[in-house]
């Protein structure tokens, strides 16, 4: 007899992961911004989340934000602290990272978007590995994987500029590859619309991106282009 699960089930391995009665349950809402859309990087060492929020209208300046919240986890509860940081200019995605957090900051108008890594204990320092490519600097940096080799990859599609918070693109919508050890950095695949999300097959032998063209910056939708993976 088959029990109701929130979850749809592809591969029946997965149920050694979920269990026998798996259960979707909210822990944390947050009014005040749209906290939960990006990242969601763990860090077992205290039990606590890292996430970043939607863009949405700075109360002060009404300026478009994007605030990093650390989520502390425990007991079926969570608390949930806002983080202040002055190098991840506009955080989306990210990933754990040599003991810290590695983030996608899309930029500003002002200030070039990249490879940040941020301290995952107060004060939270903060600073910018990568923001170009060969002098260009990237459009709107959006999700990044590492690989066991210690190279660190991910897409830059254009949503930045099409949301008004980067100036008009000067590189391709590509996805990059970036060694840490050498400084090397070089576009590994391009002809996408909008490379987004990303991960390696369990052998790291393919990577996936999604390429999700078919929905832009400023929300408008064109059933013409891609929505694939």
């Amino acid at each position: 007899m088959s029990v109701a699960t929130p979850f749809k089930i592809y591969n029946e391995e997965f149920k050694e992961i979920l269990g026998p009665n798996p259960k979707l349950e909210c822990l944390l809402e947050d009014q005040t911004c749209p906290f939960a859309h990006e990242a969601g990087i763990f860090i077992p060492e205290d039990n606590t989340l890292f996430i970043t929020s939607n863009q949405f209208p700075h109360p002060d300046t009404g300026e478009k934000t994007i605030q990093i919240s650390k989520v502390s986890l425990g007991n079926g509860s969570a608390t949930c602290k806002k983080i202040e940081t002055e190098n991840v200019p506009m955080a989306n995605g990210g990933v754990n990272y040599q003991g810290g957090v590695l983030f996608c900051a899309q930029g500003t108008m002002s200030s070039p978007g990249g490879l940040a890594f941020m301290s995952t204990t107060p004060p939270y320092k903060s600073s910018i590995l990568l923001s170009s490519f060969y002098g260009r600097n990237f459009n709107s940096v959006n999700d990044v994987v590492i690989h066991s080799d210690g190279s660190v990859w991910f897409t830059d599609p254009n949503y930045g500029h099409e949301q008004g918070i980067r100036p008009r693109p000067v590189l391709p919508n590509q996805v990059y590859r970036y060694d840490p050890s050498t400084k090397a950095v070089r576009a590994v695949a391009d002809g996408f619309g909008r490379p987004n999300g990303l991960c390696f097959s369990p052998d790291e032998k393919i990577l996936y991106v999604t390429d999700t063209d078919w929905i832009h910056g400023d929300g408008t939708t064109d059933d013409s282009r891609a929505s694939t993976m």
